[in-house]
């Protein structure tokens, strides 16, 4: 009788510590370096160290899975995320990171921040002085534009909140060549009768390539009358934002490029329920 107590008594203290653990895990942490710039780039120094030689230094995948736009990622909450990235996977090829706390959260945050559209995510800087840095000092509206008002050379930002992630956004304001838009590539094309026509090729074949201007004209060539043909690098986007732009500026860029949508949005539990 008295094993048959003990033994119920230790089932139930086995049971007690499973709730207690499955409560805990319901319960989520908070992230302390949310929407903290400093964090987000130390984050992403982090990962590029710890993470993508098997995640792939795009977070696009390799030895490991795709950590970008993804939907486990996403599903995941920060105790989750912390627990993985600090404890690693058993059975898996995901060691232990043995890292501080701090650095930790920082690695999450950056995460995070690969997975949410920017016109979800918070964003520290001010949009309000971004608006004025767009169309003024920052000189971006020569090449973009957002809803029909700006410059034609680079991709349209009408709808970039939800097309890209801020880590997105901000690799391509302070490190433009890591990744050049498809379609958007510079070239000067030097014509047999003289002449230069240069802009972002739209299409381009072994008969003929087609060049959008700065004015947004459009030509379409004969590869017969080129006599030169020069493409770029890089992007046309300038690469010295960081020199010309103050720290408090570009994340007022961002933030003001970051709320360009369209059409806000509706969350699925926002949505009017239909009548029965």
């Amino acid at each position: 009788m008295r094993r048959l107590l003990l033994g119920g008594a230790l089932i139930a203290l086995r049971l007690m510590a499973q709730d207690d653990d499955n409560g805990r895990a319901r319960v989520d942490l908070k992230n302390p370096l949310e929407a903290n710039p400093a964090a987000l780039e130390a984050g992403r120094k982090g990962y590029m160290t710890s993470c993508s030689g098997c995640h792939g230094p795009n977070a696009e995948g390799g030895r490991g899975p795709r950590l970008v736009k993804s939907s486990g990622v996403r599903g995941m909450n920060n105790r989750r995320l912390f627990s993985t990235i600090k404890d690693g996977v058993k059975g898996a090829d995901m060691p232990p990171l043995n890292l501080p706390e701090e650095r930790i959260w920082e690695i999450v945050t950056y995460v995070r921040a690969l997975n949410a559209p920017a016109f979800e995510s918070k964003v520290p800087g001010d949009a309000a002085a971004g608006d004025a840095l767009f169309w003024g000092k920052a000189g971006c509206a020569r090449c973009h534009s957002i809803r029909g008002r700006g410059g034609l050379l680079g991709p349209d930002l009408s709808t970039i909140g939800l097309t890209r992630t801020v880590a997105q956004i901000r690799e391509s304001i302070v490190k433009p060549d890591e990744r050049v838009t498809e379609g958007y590539r510079g070239v000067t094309v030097v014509l047999a009768a003289g002449g230069k026509i240069s802009g972002v090729a739209r299409d381009h074949t072994n008969y003929s390539i087609q060049v959008l201007d700065a004015k947004g004209n459009l030509h379409s060539i004969d590869m017969r009358n080129v006599k030169e043909l020069e493409f770029t690098r890089g992007s046309l986007m300038p690469g010295d934002f960081e020199m010309r732009l103050s720290r408090k500026e570009i994340e007022d860029l961002i933030a003001y490029v970051s709320r360009q949508v369209v059409r806000i949005p509706v969350k699925e539990e926002e949505q009017p329920k239909e009548r029965q």
